[in-house]
């Protein structure tokens, strides 16, 4: 006698077979509804994470994707380093077509073309608190040797910054938003 089709579909779901949700995993991803502390600061950002972009509208709505990044402080010894107005440089590996975004170079090691950028604007008294912390990522958007006016673009907001990493929300466009979400990064586990 063979095993009917509904007794396979139920040990199937009862041992855990079958798709994951999307934001399955060691931590859970939600939006942050904190303000980002005066005292916070974007070269704290410094070390290697475990990235996920939530997408929140766009053509992937409700999608997320997983993915690494790593922030170091940039050469203070560099040509550019008198006018540089950024605090930390980077690169990754995030599939961001995978929520919608602009498609970009995350992982470009290149100092005139970095992957990542992060930017602390300091307190400004007109702009939201969580406008001042910024990570910009793709080479093209990041290029040392031009002043960009325009192009593709995706930027992620940092609204909360914790011992074990840090969360927000992003943007993606080119020029216009044409998706966006929140995301969640977390310090990875120092090698053994």
């Amino acid at each position: 006698m063979s095993p009917r089709p509904w007794f396979l579909v139920t040990i199937g779901l009862v041992t855990g077979c079958g798709p994951r949700p999307a934001a399955a995993g060691p931590q859970t991803c939600a939006p942050s509804s904190a303000t980002l502390a005066a005292s916070a600061a974007g070269a704290s950002l410094e070390g290697e994470y475990r990235v996920r972009l939530v997408a929140t509208s766009g053509p992937r709505r409700d999608s997320s994707t997983d993915g690494t990044l790593a922030l170091v402080r940039p050469d203070p010894l560099a040509p550019d380093s008198s006018t540089r107005r950024f605090v930390l440089r980077g690169s990754g590996e995030v599939a961001l077509s995978e929520v919608g975004a602009a498609e970009a170079d995350v992982a470009s090691r290149d100092p005139m073309r970095p992957g990542v950028l992060v930017f602390d604007l300091g307190p400004r008294p007109t702009a939201p608190p969580n406008s001042r912390v910024l990570l910009r990522l793709g080479a093209e958007a990041n290029r040392q040797d031009v002043m960009r006016i325009e192009g593709a673009y995706t930027v992620l907001r940092v609204h909360e910054i914790r011992e074990d990493g840090f969360a927000g929300e992003w943007t993606s466009g080119a020029p216009l938003p044409v998706a966006e979400g929140y995301f969640c990064a977390w310090r990875a586990a120092p090698a053994e």
